[in-house]
């Protein structure tokens, strides 16, 4: 959200895509929902043709999770291989179960990573190297 609202105050459109959206009302989820659409950032759902339209047209793709790499095969689909080039992927998890080959296939071949620390970073290059079998480097 902070990286949203900083994009904003610069002039930046913003959309905001999100996994998020529950079939019943969230109270947590809709206060953040609010707070981004009351600083002029849109809102919009993960799923669907709505998303793939807007992340084709976008200038920069920021994935911030891990996660968001099975959004890439599960939305896109056919897709991948242009919404790649402007993808910004911030990751900032240490656990195990986030490297998951289906998350990360397409980690080597994004515009950039962001990782938030070099001992986060480290560690992702020794388990994506694991996982898709090459010397890809985060450095």
């Amino acid at each position: 959200m902070e990286l949203a609202f900083l994009l904003r105050g610069v002039g930046t459109e913003v959309v905001w895509i999100t996994n998020q959206k529950l079939n019943e009302p969230d109270e947590v989820i809709y206060s953040l929902e609010q707070k981004m659409k009351d600083r002029g950032v849109q809102v919009f759902v993960a799923k669907g043709q709505e998303a793939v339209v807007i992340t084709l047209k976008a200038d920069l793709v920021i994935l911030n999770t891990t996660v968001a790499g099975k959004w890439l095969d599960a939305v896109q689909k056919e897709n991948v291989l242009r919404v790649l080039p402007k993808v910004l992927w911030w990751i900032h998890e240490m656990r195990g179960h986030y490297f998951k080959l289906e998350y990360v296939k397409h980690l080597p071949f994004v515009a950039g990573a962001m990782i938030d620390s070099h001992i986060t970073a480290e560690y992702w290059n020794n388990r994506t190297s694991e996982r898709i079998g090459t010397d890809f480097r985060l450095d």
